[in-house]
């Protein structure tokens, strides 16, 4: 295993649990990539790496907590609901789809226009989400009403959280795909999930622990240089200082981002473009007993998340922010953090952390270059959000990719 990702511990996890004998190199000090947990020095305090919200309809992701245990360090909300405020205006509304399950629970939401976003018409949503149903090949500013008030306080931030990307360039079948499994089947799987000591206590420490149990290899800090291929097979992983000759049974899974591909393996098809993504953590007066997320539109902030004391906000397809200091980012977000939680002026303790390269770039184009778990090599396989689960660049994408993955060599070997 390459990588030790959510996708690469997704697959490890599987396979050590077949039986397999695994071995983990991962070129960071950490395991988890995007989805991590650790303690600040400046904020005094433990977060994730970045702002990740979970759905009780992400089941690829629930399937892998009850294999590691994980489940127990989640909480569930009670009902299918987020809570959004204009930046702008003021005003603030819920997104409330209930607890209810299937078609009959939608049609009741879109007749409550006290749970709904502002804007909303059930004739005009329903065009909306069947233009996007039937929109392969189209971004999402193609499918939906994008002069109405409800794109651009609901379609406009959903496309952006989930794709991290602008609708006039989002593939429009990516938020369909997270539609059918989670809003359209109601608020029953559209329940936020909140990991309450951090993501990855959650799902990147379980994972590890099943590893150790499993007697898995897991090595830090080994950076892959070549992948040696002959007669379609991969023989040798070479390392900065080492290299490990593989036998005729071993199988090696590369799960690294996108971009990493074709550092290693020529010839395997990967999407080429990126998307950044920006997140900023501030230490706040004002500390929640639960964990929280509040959509913001009107302003520069997207999503904030707080737990404790730590506001933590979000800005997707954040490429323009990434050649800014530290320091004018803080303060240039803060104002809209302050007046979302009602706190003073002064610009509390912070940690900016970019990601120039977060996700690639799920633009319709970008689609035909996913490729699935199989590769020319008859021992080498794909795993990672890029690969083509039919999902965005989520936590949920990343999960599956490593279950396609690890079910792809299980069946080689069988």
């Amino acid at each position: 295993m390459i990588g030790a990702g959510l996708a690469g511990l997704s697959a490890a996890v599987r396979l050590s649990k077949a039986g397999a004998s695994v071995t983990v190199h991962e070129t960071a000090k950490y395991a988890g990539g995007r989805c991590r947990t650790f303690h600040d020095q400046a904020l005094q305090s433990t977060i994730d790496n970045g702002t990740h919200l979970l759905l009780s309809g992400n089941h690829e992701v629930l399937d892998f907590l009850h294999l590691t245990g994980g489940h127990s360090q989640l909480v569930e909300a009670e009902r299918g609901g987020l809570d959004f405020l204009d930046l702008a205006s003021g005003e603030r509304w819920c997104v409330d789809l209930g607890t209810g399950k299937g078609t009959l629970s939608l049609l009741k939401w879109l007749f409550d226009k006290s749970r709904q976003p502002p804007g909303l018409k059930p004739l005009g949503f329903l065009k909306d989400v069947f233009a996007l149903k039937h929109g392969r090949g189209k971004t999402v500013a193609a499918c939906v009403n994008t002069t109405s008030e409800l794109y651009h306080k609901f379609w406009q931030p959903m496309t952006l959280a989930v794709l991290n990307a602008a609708p006039q360039d989002a593939a429009a079948e990516l938020i369909w795909a997270v539609l059918r499994e989670t809003v359209i089947k109601g608020g029953a799987f559209a329940k936020p999930m909140y990991a309450t000591h951090g993501l990855g206590t959650a799902l990147v420490d379980p994972a590890l622990k099943v590893l150790a149990e499993g007697g898995a290899d897991v090595h830090f800090q080994r950076r892959i240089t070549a992948l040696d291929i002959e007669q379609g097979r991969v023989y040798c992983v070479s390392f900065a200082k080492a290299a490990e000759v593989l036998s005729v049974d071993d199988a090696v899974i590369l799960a690294v981002p996108h971009h990493s591909v074709a550092n290693l393996v020529a010839d395997v098809k990967a999407p080429t473009g990126s998307r950044a993504i920006l997140n900023v953590h501030y230490q706040v007066r004002k500390a929640v007993d639960h964990p929280r997320m509040t959509g913001l539109v009107g302003g520069q902030a997207e999503w904030l998340f707080q737990r404790s004391n730590i506001a933590s906000v979000t800005i997707s397809g954040a490429d323009a922010w990434m050649d800014k200091d530290t320091d004018s980012i803080a303060h240039a977000v803060w104002p809209e953090i302050a007046k979302a939680l009602g706190e003073g002026a002064e610009v509390p303790a912070y940690r900016v952390i970019k990601e120039r390269r977060a996700t690639f770039a799920a633009t319709p184009q970008e689609l035909h270059k996913r490729p699935g778990p199989q590769t020319l090599c008859e021992n080498l396989y794909l795993a990672g959000d890029w690969t083509d689960t039919g999902l965005p660049a989520t936590l949920e994408g990343a999960v599956k990719s490593g279950r396609l993955a690890a079910q792809a060599v299980l069946q080689s070997w069988s």
